[in-house]
This record gives C-alpha cells, sequence and structure tokens, in this order.
C-alpha cells in the first residue's frame, strides 16, 4: 500500500502552503498543487469548491476500493498474487502523477487505482473473515471513519496553522517505515503496538494537514485529484494500524 512521493514545492507568493518544505508524505499525489497567490484567501475567494470537489472523488473512491476489495475476496486473491496486485497500482500511481492534467484519463486512472487497492486488500480482510473476526474489521472501519471526519473538520474550521507539520511527519514516516523493517525481525507484541500507535498518530496528523492545505489550493480538477489520492492513502493506512492496534488487544494478530 506504499506508494513513494516527493515533496511538492509551491509556485506562489506567501501562504503557509508556499515555498517551503512541506515534508510530504511518501504516501500520495506527486502532482505539484496550483496554489491560491496570495491575497486571495479570505477576498472572496472560497476552497469549498475545491474540498467539495475532493469530498466526492473520495467518496467514489472509497466505491471502487470496496468493490475492489468484494472482487478480491469472490476470486480469492491469493498474498502471491498481492504483489502483482500491489505493483500495478504503483504504475498507475505514476500514470496518474504524470497525466492528471489530461481530463477523463486522470479521472479513469484515480478509479483504477482505488479500485487495485481495494483488490490488494482483498487477502487481508478474507483471513479476518474466514477466522471469525469480522467484528474487528467493522469496528476499525467505523474508528477510521469517525477519527478521519472529525479530524478533517477540526483541520477545516480551526484557526490553528499545520503547515508546519509536513517536515515531522515526513521524517515520522521514515522512521515508521525503518521501525517496521525492524519489526520484521524483532518479533514483540508490544514493540508492534507502539508501531501500530505512532502509525496512527503519524497519518492522523497527515489527515490534518492535507484538509488544511484544501484552503490554499486553487479549484481546479487536477488538484482535487491529487488531494484525493493523498487523503486515500492516509485514511487507507490509519484504516490498517487501527486495525492492528485491535488485532493486539484482541489478541488476534493478523497484519
Amino acid at each position: 500500500m506504499f506508494n513513494p512521493n516527493p515533496r511538492n514545492n509551491y509556485p506562489y507568493g506567501n501562504n503557509p502552503y508556499n515555498n517551503r518544505s512541506q515534508g510530504d508524505s511518501p504516501f500520495g499525489s506527486r502532482y505539484q498543487y496550483q496554489t491560491l497567490p496570495y491575497g486571495y484567501q479570505g477576498a472572496g475567494v472560497s476552497p469549498s469548491g475545491l474540498i467539495s470537489k475532493v469530498m466526492g472523488l473520495l467518496a467514489f473512491s472509497f466505491v471502487f476500493a470496496t468493490l475492489g476489495t468484494v472482487v478480491g475476496l469472490s476470486i480469492g486473491l491469493s498474498y502471491g498474487t498481492y504483489w502483482i496486485v500491489a505493483i500495478a497500482g504503483l504504475v498507475v500511481l505514476i500514470a496518474l502523477n504524470m497525466l492528471i492534467q489530461k481530463p477523463g484519463l486522470n479521472l479513469f486512472l484515480l478509479y483504477l487505482f482505488t479500485f487495485l487497492e481495494g483488490l490488494a486488500l482483498g487477502p487481508l480482510v478474507g483471513a479476518y473473515l474466514s477466522a471469525g473476526l469480522g467484528n474487528i474489521l467493522g469496528q476499525a472501519f467505523v474508528i477510521t471513519a469517525l477519527t478521519s471526519l472529525g479530524l478533517g473538520l477540526y483541520s477545516w474550521t480551526t484557526k490553528r496553522d499545520f503547515s508546519h507539520l509536513g517536515d515531522y511527519l515526513f521524517f515520522g514516516v521514515i522512521l515508521l517505515l525503518v521501525t517496521g523493517l525492524i519489526g520484521i525481525f524483532f518479533h514483540s507484541t508490544l514493540f508492534a503496538l507502539v508501531i501500530s500507535f505512532f502509525g496512527v498518530a503519524i497519518f492522523s496528523g497527515y489527515v490534518l494537514f492535507y484538509v488544511q492545505r484544501a484552503k490554499y489550493m486553487a479549484d481546479t480538477l487536477p488538484n482535487a485529484i491529487g488531494l484525493t489520492v493523498s487523503i486515500f492513502i492516509t485514511v487507507l493506512n490509519l484504516f490498517l494500524y487501527i486495525l492492528q492496534i485491535l488485532s493486539i488487544m484482541s489478541g488476534n494478530r493478523r497484519r
């Protein structure tokens, strides 16, 4: 599920998301967003149009991801095939980054990517269902949805500036990857639990970061698609870490 992404830079003036090293997550869109020129924010230009586009695209993205998961379950996607699907998703994400300005094609690639991500979840979901742990999946889904919604609303309405979180979150993700690799060789339930809580903190921070970013972006479809990809992958990883925590706490570690 992890997809590389270099930091984005911003071409315009002096808003908090411009011309600074933001340390974007390596899980999201490479697209260099078009920002509102300095002074436009709060001067009759509302960012609500962009966030509305993002919410609509996210809704359809999760529909396609759910459809992909259902297909993965119905065809009995194996863990070996998972890697083929994961690589295909990465290729589609790279293509989307390159073709994000192409109307029609950008939407097709967005929904294809989210479908493949859902397809890749098939083996994991199947493992939980076959073990009679569907209740943990449901709990993780509800907690993720409520957490994401709450953080998103707070980020959108608060006057606090979260742009400074970018670099900290970026290095947090790097640390998360390193500790995750260590966890492969160092089998400890407590260590895995700590990593999972750390992962929830990191991706919760990215929800705040990305949602607030929409306030400073121009209302364009490429901007909306770029933010949608970033938020989709952020929420997906948030779900996986919450699922891990619930699994460990219930004595069933399956991630």
